[in-house]
């Protein structure tokens, strides 16, 4: 099919070229195009999900207004808005030509149009109450059903930026490092643990607007530097024009999406992502809190929870440190394995300890040493699959409608999985106002949610990796395609 969006964009102006010029990544790409510049996009996105919930109950009381359920209703709208969009999104990015690349043009897009969305999912008008529901309804889908599923297509960046597995694990690092360290630990400590205290609960809406249109307009010159400062190689690699690679129609979108599923590595790289998304819903977001609280007997005058909530941020610091020279050293498969191991060490431990706190502490520190290596650098190895497509197919998946069918797929598997945690409390007669003193089904529930799940997870994980010998072979594959590149030029 003939590309016909993105061609006489504002994007082939001379002025919207990339500032990246080598053909070879540099320490300057790498920092500020994966480590400075999606630092304000990725702290919005963060800050509006801790507040966004918060702001609709306790500033506009959505669910007294109209009626209890109204906001459950619109996140659920919301959801399968952005299952649709990104199907939707897919097709335009594999039916647009543009010299800047087949996605940096929209994560822009998607960056601008979630600063702008974000704020005024806030700044609701005095416009009638029907009104005012509509209005909270188009920027919620217009923020999370078109903007961040344009931005989230910058993961595609780490395999689209470089072919050289090493950069890729590299800027992979400092991506992980935006996301995890910088907004993970001092953003959402920042606003979440200080801020909300001393300037929202309790306070006007305006402290509100404040805090969410200070960090959305900070999000913007960083959204640029995102933009200026990558460049799609791997696109660009087949013509001297970004976008060469995906202009001969190699088959129909059913085809592709079943040649995904014909590829061995790139099956086991999405069974890993589809598994790793269900564990994160079936754990909840309050698993921590109740586990304190039940089976630790946190309150707020021994401080148990913040320990807890330590003992699973302090390894991330550490990570950085260690992580990467281990996974270059003995490559990111054996790295990860090796660590989750460690993981279902202090998973066992816990179960050992039961309710004796330090133990616990010890244990869940444990555990999330083990985590490291999913968190900094797995997806790097993950990601990489998709040289395996481009290798056996001759097509890239990224940005494609097939990629994007299996990411709904993987969506609606692991979705179905929300709230399975909470409806496990209810079932077993979990009552906050208990404390301590649960029933033995709600103690079973947290312990069988807190360990014998992610070991479970990690068992699981540490099967697929055995056997997923990717990184061996992908020289050879990535020499092979390079071959053929020349001979069709």
């Amino acid at each position: 099919m003939k590309k016909q969006f993105m061609k006489n964009s504002i994007f082939e102006k001379p002025y919207m070229n990339s500032k990246i010029t080598t053909e070879e990544m540099t320490m300057k790409e790498k920092i500020l195009g994966f480590l400075v510049g999606p630092f304000g996009m990725l702290s919005l996105q963060a800050v509006i999900n801790q507040l966004a919930e918060l702001y609709y109950t306790e500033i506009f009381y959505i669910d007294q207004i109209f009626k209890v359920g109204t906001y459950l209703v619109m996140s659920w709208v919301t959801k399968i808005v952005s299952i649709l969009a990104g199907l939707l999104v897919a097709y335009i990015v594999e039916h647009s030509s543009s010299s800047q690349g087949k996605i940096r043009p929209f994560v822009l897009i998607g960056q601008l149009l979630c600063a702008f969305s974000g704020f005024f999912m806030f700044l609701i008008p005095e416009i009638g109450q029907v009104g005012k529901l509509i209005w909270v309804y188009i920027f919620n889908i217009l923020y999370n059903g078109f903007g961040i599923t344009m931005f989230m297509l910058r993961k595609n960046m780490i395999t689209l930026a470089t072919r050289n597995q090493n950069d890729r694990n590299q800027i992979n690092l400092f991506d992980r490092v935006s996301n995890f360290m910088l907004v993970g630990v001092a953003v959402t400590l920042v606003v979440g643990s200080i801020l909300y205290y001393t300037m929202l609960h309790g306070y006007p809406k305006e402290n509100w607007l404040l805090i969410i249109g200070v960090i959305a307009f900070f999000s913007i010159p960083l959204s640029f530097i995102n933009y200026f400062y990558t460049k799609e190689r791997v696109t660009l690699e087949a013509e001297d024009i970004e976008g060469a690679i995906y202009n001969k129609e190699h088959s129909t979108d059913w085809k592709k999406f079943l040649d995904l599923f014909k590829c061995k590595y790139w099956n086991m790289a999405f069974a890993i992502t589809t598994l790793n998304l269900i564990v994160a819903n079936l754990q909840g977001y309050n698993l921590n809190t109740n586990f304190c609280t039940v089976i630790l007997g946190a309150n707020a005058q021994n401080n148990y929870n913040l320990f807890y909530t330590i003992a699973s941020g302090l390894p991330m610091g550490i990570g950085i440190l260690i992580i990467y020279p281990l996974s270059k050293k003995f490559t990111i498969r054996k790295t990860t394995m090796a660590f989750t191991l460690i993981s279902i060490i202090g998973c066992i431990m816990g179960l050992f300890v039961k309710d004796n706190f330090t133990g616990a502490v010890i244990a869940f520190f444990i555990n999330n040493v083990g985590t490291l290596a999913s968190v900094y650098v797995l997806d790097s190895l993950l990601l990489s699959a998709n040289d395996e497509v481009e290798y056996k197919f001759h097509f890239r998946p990224e940005g494609t409608v097939a990629l994007a069918v299996t990411t709904a797929i993987a969506t609606i598997i692991s979705g179905a999985f929300a709230g399975a945690y909470e409806t496990g409390l209810s079932f077993f007669g979990y009552q906050a106002h208990l404390g301590v003193n649960q029933s033995q089904g709600v103690i079973n529930w947290l312990y069988f949610v807190r360990y014998i799940v992610p070991i479970a997870h990690y068992v699981t994980v540490f099967v697929i990796l055995y056997f997923m010998d990717l990184e061996e072979k992908l020289p050879q594959m990535q020499k092979e395609i390079r071959a053929r590149k020349t001979i069709e030029k």
